[in-house]
């Protein structure tokens, strides 16, 4: 299984072919999860990122649902159990290394060290930057809390992003860039 949060939500099964998401609900559940992938997140948190400051009065029971339906959804997907688990005092979704792109992306990005060889830096962190397919969650609607992630991740595409320019500009690839970085 994929999980895909570096441009449109995206979950991808064992094939890596794309698993419908059945609406709204079910796909900020997953960002959510994804944003704090490995780590729990609380009822009260996952409360908020689906409704915000106005909650229904059924909030916890069909916060509940709509965890069993993304649970369904995933064991589905996927030729093992669920990786979607109750901790308290919420939920946690267990990604592998590798299934998550933004943290391949983190991986590749503190890789290179300064004193590398550039062609060495150039080419890991041009790796990292083709795992952006747009912004962050590109099309959901996400709350203030998960804006903090992504503008964290935003930050670490353009620092990604000057520093593999750095690394051409050493290379000697000056006119190759004139169209990236007037792009930019």
């Amino acid at each position: 299984m994929r999980y895909r949060i570096l441009g449109p939500l995206e979950l991808l099964d064992a094939e890596e072919r794309p698993v419908a998401l059945s609406g709204r609900s079910e796909r900020v559940l997953l960002a959510s999860l994804l944003m704090a992938a490995n780590r729990v997140v609380s009822r009260d948190r996952l409360i908020d990122s689906l409704w915000g400051d106005h909650p229904p009065v059924t909030a916890a029971n069909t916060l509940q649902v709509h965890i069993s339906r993304l649970r369904r959804t995933l064991v589905a997907s996927s030729a093992t159990a669920s990786a979607l688990h109750t901790q308290a005092p919420g939920y946690v979704l267990r990604t592998a290394p590798g299934e998550l792109d933004s943290e391949r992306f983190e991986e590749l990005a503190a890789s290179p060290r300064p004193g590398d060889v550039p062609t060495l830096v150039s080419a890991q962190l041009a790796e990292a930057l083709t795992l952006w397919r747009g912004p962050v969650l590109d099309g959901l609607e996400i709350d203030a809390s998960l804006r903090r992630d992504v503008t964290r991740l935003e930050e670490l595409r353009v620092s990604v992003l000057e520093r593999r320019i750095e690394a051409d500009l050493v290379l000697g690839r000056h006119s190759e860039l004139v169209g990236e970085l007037a792009a930019v």
